[in-house]
């Protein structure tokens, strides 16, 4: 079943069987190639996100990772003959603390044994259903062509969560105690705070 796609069933479907698709073009993925992309693929990368929520974001980084030589994002397309089949935008480099103060990346990442240049952001990533098999090779071959190790995908409130999702892991955040006590005061000592309300708590 490895090169067949699960269908989805419908919410009040109370039918136990399950429906796995193939589709013949998917047999191809053999032939992927993964580069970077160029002005001349613009168009058809246009034609893939059509109808996504974030389509209009998609092209606009898209498009400045491509035209712009000072842009901080670079752009990853996959291809099987002249059709393009999926769509990656990547950073140049993390901010690196932010990652090791506000999660337990020590967990999952031996931090010493990646080069500090190693370490790219998935902003966003679009497969074509067909191939949605092969996302792992086009992660491999992503870090492989652009010399990372690490890849880091952050999820927001109204983040469009990509079929690549599957591929990742989890990383837990860790917990500020203080704030979940009192809103964040960035201009105010947290322990001068603390020392407040005890002495008030002591009258």
């Amino acid at each position: 079943l490895q090169k067949f796609t699960l269908v989805d069933k419908k919410p009040h479907n109370t039918f136990h069987h399950v429906l796995y698709i193939i589709h013949r073009d998917s047999l191809l993925d053999t032939e992927t190639i993964i580069r970077r992309a160029v002005v001349d693929d613009i168009e058809d990368i246009k034609e893939l996100t059509l109808g996504l929520d974030n389509e209009q974001l998609i092209n606009d980084d898209v498009y400045n990772s491509i035209v712009n030589s000072e842009t901080k994002h670079q752009t990853f397309v996959a291809k099987i003959a002249k059709t393009i089949t999926g769509v990656f935008v990547t950073s140049k480099d993390v901010n690196l603390n932010y990652y090791k103060s506000h999660f337990h990346i020590q967990d999952s990442i031996l931090l010493p044994e990646h080069d500090r240049r190693g370490h790219t952001r998935l902003l966003h990533s679009v497969m074509n259903p067909i191939y949605e098999r092969n996302t792992r090779y086009c992660l491999k071959e992503i870090l492989r062509l652009s010399a990372k190790t690490c890849l880091y995908f952050e999820i927001a409130n109204h983040t469009v969560i990509p079929q690549i999702f599957n591929e990742l892991i989890h990383v837990r955040t860790r917990r500020f105690p203080h704030f979940l006590r009192r809103k964040w005061d960035h201009e105010r000592n947290i322990y001068e705070d603390a020392e407040e309300e005890n002495r008030r708590n002591k009258i």
